[in-house]
């Protein structure tokens, strides 16, 4: 059943994953994804119908583009939940998960949420990639300080490895630059690149590259997730051509300008 998926619905080249067994429900996140085991024995955190079909898009479109850019994310796939297995707990456990074609990202081994002291570990050149891509696609979901907040990234003490992941509040229109340089965790590093014309250059070109894989990017975005409702009756919220406008905005004279 698996085969007749065409290859491009996983991050790695892989056919997608269809999902044995729901382990149990995260307790961390907002949209509290469902820890499930897949067919080939790997365990993935699957967002469905409780997180948002937009979510969805948005986690799809990121983490694609974030591949791209060559940022550290977990392997994802486009995941297969059988009805079989929905059904026998859609009044309980399962009534946010769905059936049918959801998101699966895999779990990263030895990693935890990073910590404030584990920041300054990671390099200059990622911390200054991460913040330009989070401007990029206007995410603001990564937040850190000595006080605390929510980072959306793991850090491996064993490997010394960052790993990003959460971009289902991409494409925000109330977050800014000016939002960003206030909270972002890696906000000085975005500091840096306003203040630096070279670095602005190489972010445009590395925005330039990603784009030319959009199309194929958003032509295989399932049609299920366009709509919130199974009937598929009612749009999503989010518009593709949002998307497409947003992750244009780079070409715009003052997209860095920090005044």
């Amino acid at each position: 059943m698996i085969k007749e998926y065409p290859v491009a619905w996983c991050s790695w080249g892989l056919m997608p994953i269809e999902i044995d067994e729901v382990l149990r429900r995260a307790d961390q996140g907002v949209t509290e994804p469902y820890i499930c085991r897949g067919a080939d024995g790997r365990i993935y955190f699957v967002k469905g119908r409780g997180a948002g079909y937009d979510s969805l898009v948005k986690e799809w479109i990121a983490g694609k583009l974030a591949l791209r850019m060559g940022l550290p994310v977990p392997r994802f796939c486009i995941v297969a939940v059988p009805h079989e297995l929905f059904e026998a707990g859609r009044n309980g456990a399962l009534r946010d998960l769905g059936s049918g074609l959801l998101f699966g990202s895999e779990s990263v081994e030895s990693a935890n949420e990073i910590s404030f002291t584990n920041v300054q570990k990671a390099t200059a050149e990622l911390k200054r990639d991460v913040a330009a891509f989070d401007w990029w696609i206007r995410n603001g979901d990564r937040t850190l300080s000595d006080t605390g907040g929510n980072p959306n990234i793991l850090w491996s003490e064993t490997d010394r490895r960052m790993t990003v992941i959460d971009h289902n509040l991409a494409f925000d229109k109330t977050v800014t630059l000016h939002t960003l340089l206030e909270s972002h965790i890696f906000r000085s590093a975005l500091i840096e690149i306003c203040d630096r014309t070279e670095l602005q250059s190489h972010y445009g070109d590395l925005f330039e590259d990603a784009l030319l894989g959009l199309p194929e990017i958003l032509g295989d975005i399932p049609d299920r997730w366009h709509y919130v409702d199974d009937a598929c009756t009612v749009d999503i919220s989010l518009s593709l051509h949002h998307v497409e406008d947003t992750l244009r905005r780079h070409r715009v004279p003052g997209f860095w300008e920090r005044t």
